[in-house]
């Protein structure tokens, strides 16, 4: 992620003329021409810290060639000469050497403004000098068309000419002249044999085939030196090819040999690189405290917090750069925003989807959402009227009806919309059953029930931001009702939205229990769960209960957490056994039986095990939005979402009254397809012509925008979702790297903020760094 510098041009072809100094014709490209290219990227850094390292080697040369017995006060030497003082001719040309020496270590300590001052001064010198020495100076002022000049004059005089061809090849490169480059270059090579009796030969070789791209070569140096001199700053030469070869490991312990703060900043780059973000996190921050590079250092720390998962970190920091470098800070790296390998990569969203992940928060909770129980005043009224008893969900009878409604009449009115709308959810129309409790509520808008199942269908549909408004009104309405307020705390970890004061009312509530029966235990249970108190929440295991599909989930939950996989196995089985047909109780068996399985031994026994358990599959066509999901992800992970995309296809063709789940589904298996243009229409159509404007349709619409590649509509679609549900961090995530792409600091310090640190990491967008710098 360093600011990329011009390091590298492609190889020479032809020999260059004495007089005009151009290289004759051009090679065809190689493949380490590419490679050249791909260390630019990943490594461009190094360049830099090359050349200073190259002009520490000058000093050393030129001290080592002209030892001088004379001493000199350089200090008060350039002051006689910038104050044009008349003094006189100097005795040697050591003395202005040893100035030259001077201006070399306040430069490498970072007083470069002095340093650069006192090379000015010297130049004024240049004919007391050697022209190899006057180069240097004229190069470290920036000077590097009259730097190449004086390296000509250097190799001509016989004046270390191999050194001298490469700096003169440097100097081109900052001037992107690319046929002296080449030039210089070939006749650094040429050169090269004069220095073999030499420490620095290793070195020199090593430095001549990096800049020819020949990096195998470089790896050979490294492995065979020459001499024990310079190990250091061949290692960094080492390193870069071991990054072209992909060996990152390699790479970073040569560099990490004797590494000085100015390595730092690489360091904490390679190891973002392997994906190792604590780490590079703490190497940047050394080199933003300690290296003479503290800006770029912050710039790669505010990228690599992104993936450290600390967004908010991200957001200070930009706020920094702004303020400290009143906005010049803020022209970082770029980025390009892109899709997560989870969204398309099988190995990837086998990981995803694993019971390791579904089983543990947040995904837990979402689980227990699927199978939490609706609530009714009359359960034998309410199951007499849909005629489906609990087979694939549970109803719980709220004993206390009156407590609402003061009128017979009114609670049998009430409990006939209840019934309407769970006969709707059984039947996985969720979305109408949504939209009879919302008519309802306008009714009886402090019925604590209806809140209850309300929020209960939000957070199936998967708007938690409407799940916790309703639930936690269903609480206040009813202090009684635990189960209210346990989901709307889970839903506060959805969202990142915590109300302490919440959790505390229940914590105290649930602790006078002197007695607990079972749906008392239950709570308790299920509220150390969503603390992430195992240890108290195992005590759940010894509760003899009724085999309730909630009841279940959490034996399953509470083993499988606590790493006791043969008990949440047979739990597994027991939610199976009791809802045959559920895709879900059916997915948490497959994941659990077969969890150390490989992707192609899963994928075989999960196909074998669809076909011997036929599914009710209107779960995946009408209902909840994690059913679906997860569905859509094991057709991928075994290889048979094609076929389902073409079942999809006919049964949408058959479908006359609620095709929009099927087009979702359709849409889902587009974006798993790659066939993000496809998803793309059809995300449209779900907001355009079903009025699906919910914050997860339109984040999903964006999500298949920015694979097709259309990122202002992307931009557009997750504003929406962010007005929708300002709660939804993947959406705040997504606009905030599309901001930055778009280089609109402010914008994507204010999403960034809005994130908690340490508690988001997006499932769908990731970014690079690309080059172009």
């Amino acid at each position: 992620m360093a600011e990329e510098e011009v390091i590298i041009l492609e190889e020479e072809s032809g020999k260059p003329s004495d007089e005009n100094e151009t290289a004759q014709g051009g090679a065809e490209e190689s493949a380490q021409k590419k490679q050249r290219k791909k260390v630019v990227l990943l490594l461009a850094g190094i360049g830099g810290a090359l050349l200073l390292l190259l002009i520490a080697l000058i000093v050393i040369l030129a001290t080592k060639k002209t030892p001088s017995k004379e001493t000199v006060d350089a200090d008060h030497l350039a002051q006689k000469i910038k104050s044009a003082e008349k003094i006189k001719p100097l005795a040697t040309p050591s003395q202005l050497e040893q100035m030259i020496q001077k201006a070399n270590i306040l430069y490498a300590r970072g007083n470069k403004k002095e340093a650069l001052n006192l090379f000015e001064q010297i130049a004024t010198f240049s004919a007391s000098i050697s022209n190899y020495n006057l180069g240097v100076a004229q190069m470290r002022q920036e000077r590097y068309e009259e730097a190449i000049g004086s390296f000509k004059k250097a190799i001509q005089n016989g004046e270390n000419r191999c050194i001298s061809a490469i700096n003169a090849a440097a100097c081109a490169l900052h001037l992107k002249d690319k046929k002296r480059f080449e030039y210089y270059l070939q006749m650094a090579e040429a050169y090269l044999p004069d220095s073999y009796n030499s420490s620095l030969y290793s070195y020199l070789y090593a430095l001549v085939n990096y800049y020819k791209g020949n990096y195998f070569e470089i790896l050979s140096a490294v492995a065979h030196p020459t001499a024990k001199s310079y190990n250091k700053e061949l290692g960094h030469l080492g390193a870069i090819g071991y990054a072209v070869f992909d060996r990152p490991l390699k790479a970073i312990d040569l560099m990490e040999r004797g590494a000085t703060p100015q390595d730092y900043l690489i360091l904490g780059q390679m190891y973002a690189h392997i994906g190792d973000y604590p780490l590079a996190v703490q190497y940047l921050k050394r080199a933003v405290e300690e290296s003479d590079l503290p800006l770029k250092s912050r710039k790669a720390l505010a990228l690599v917090e992104l993936k450290n998962q600390m967004p908010r970190h991200t957001a200070d920091l930009l706020s920094e750069l702004k303020n400290d470098f009143k906005g010049k800070g803020l022209d970082i790296y770029p980025v390009k925003t892109k899709l997560s390998p989870a969204v398309y990569d099988i190995h990837a969203a086998q990981r995803r989807y694993s019971a390791n992940a579904i089983l543990v928060p947040p995904n837990a909770f979402r689980l227990l959402f699927e199978f939490a129980p609706f609530k009714v005043f009359n359960a034998a009224q309410t199951i007499n009227y849909i005629k489906k008893g609990n087979a694939s969900i549970y109803v719980d009878e709220e004993k206390e009806a009156t407590k609402y409604l003061s009128r017979s009449s009114s609670i049998s009115h009430v409990n006939l919309l209840i019934s309407k709308a769970i006969k709707a959810a059984i039947d996985h129309h969720l979305r109408e059953a949504n939209a009879i409790l919302q008519k309802a509520l306008e009714r009886y808008p402090n019925h604590s029930i209806l809140h209850y199942n309300l929020g209960l269908t939000y957070a199936q549909i998967g708007n938690f931001s409407k799940a916790h408004e309703h639930f936690l009104r269903s609480y206040h309405l009813d202090s009684g009702n635990y189960l209210s307020a346990i989901f709307a705390l889970m839903c506060e970890k959805l969202t990142g939205r915590p109300i302490p004061q919440v959790e505390q009312f229940v914590s105290d509530d649930l602790a006078q229990f002197t007695q607990p029966d079972t749906l008392q235990r239950f709570y308790r249970a299920l509220f150390y769960f969503y603390r992430g108190n195992l240890s108290a929440a195992s005590k759940w295991e010894g509760v003899k209960h009724d085999n309730r599909p909630i009841y279940l989930l959490l034996d399953i939950l509470v083993n499988a957490n606590q790493g006791r996989w043969e008990e949440a196995q047979k739990g597994a089985g027991k939610l199976r056994d009791r809802m045959r047909r559920d895709v879900l109780a059916n997915l948490l068996y497959l994941h659990i039986r077969d969890r150390e399985l490989d992707v192609k031994r899963f994928s075989v026994n999960a196909q074998r095990y669809l076909k011997e358990h036929p599914l009710d599959l209107d779960a995946v066509y009408y209902g909840s939005a994690f059913t679906r999901e997860n569905y859509i992800a094991l057709r991928f992970i075994t290889g048979t979402l094609y076929p389902f995309k073409k079942r999809l296809e006919r049964k949408l063709l058959e479908e006359m009254k609620d095709p929009a789940g099927i087009v979702e589904s359709l849409a889902l298996c587009d974006i798993y397809l790659k066939s993000y243009e496809e998803a793309y229409v059809l995300f449209n159509q779900l907001v355009d012509k079903y009025n699906h404007e919910d914050s997860r349709t339109l984040f999903l619409a964006a999500v298949a925008s920015v694979g097709a590649g259309h990122t202002a509509s992307a931009s557009a679609l997750l504003e929406l979702a962010k007005l929708t549900d300002p709660n939804n961090l993947e959406s705040r995530y997504a606009l905030g790297l599309l901001y930055l792409e778009q280089k609109n600091y402010e914008a994507a310090i204010i999403q960034f903020g809005k994130i908690p640190n340490g508690t988001f990491q997006s499932e769908y967008f990731d970014f690079d760094i690309v080059s172009g710098r």
